[in-house]
């Protein structure tokens, strides 16, 4: 087992080359006289290493989420800010999400809503607390909601786990208004 440990570390192996070499050339009488020293000196040399640098802490993961986001909707009508308190805003102007008086999802939102979806597998501990829906003029408020829980449902489809994501809400904007926090 030591014999292994010896020709497997990388701090060992030339000793364990050098005392091979012995062997080969007849030298085994030198080895026990050798061998103390030379492993005095590569574990001395192993306690004298300077300690690794510290890392420097990564940058907020929504900064890296709102960046990766903002490059997949570059040059769209998509809009991803982040708020002086961090948390990544997303909307998406309404006549790309629902067909009037509808609450299926339209693909360009559902493209949206599969790459939030993979920021939130990637960052667990986020989440959105805010999902929301315009609704249309003649019946804003119901449909919004039912907009917004369509939104939900297709991000728990996409296996985000209910814990991640707040209640469906209405909004007067003319988006789907999405709210990302860490």
């Amino acid at each position: 087992m030591i014999e292994r440990a010896l020709k497997e570390s990388p701090a060992t192996r030339p000793l364990w080359h050098a005392a091979s070499c012995l062997v080969l050339t007849g030298m085994l009488a030198v080895l026990p006289a050798v061998l103390p020293a030379v492993l005095l000196a590569v574990l001395l040399a192993g306690c004298a290493s300077a300690p690794p640098a510290p890392v420097a802490a990564p940058p907020s993961s929504l900064i890296v989420e709102r960046q990766w986001l903002q490059a997949w909707f570059r040059g769209t009508p998509v809009r991803i800010t982040q708020r002086a308190d961090g948390r990544v805003a997303v909307a998406v102007p309404l006549r790309f999400c629902f067909d009037s008086g509808r609450s299926r999802v339209k693909p360009p939102l559902a493209a949206v809503l599969g790459k939030v979806a993979e920021s939130l597998h990637r960052r667990p501990h986020a989440s959105l607390p805010r999902i929301a829906a315009a609704g249309d003029a003649r019946s804003a408020s119901a449909l919004g909601l039912q907009r917004a829980q369509s939104v939900r449902d297709y991000l728990r489809a996409r296996g985000v786990p209910a814990r991640q994501l707040g209640p469906p809400s209405s909004t007067a904007d003319a988006e789907v208004g999405l709210l990302m926090a860490p």
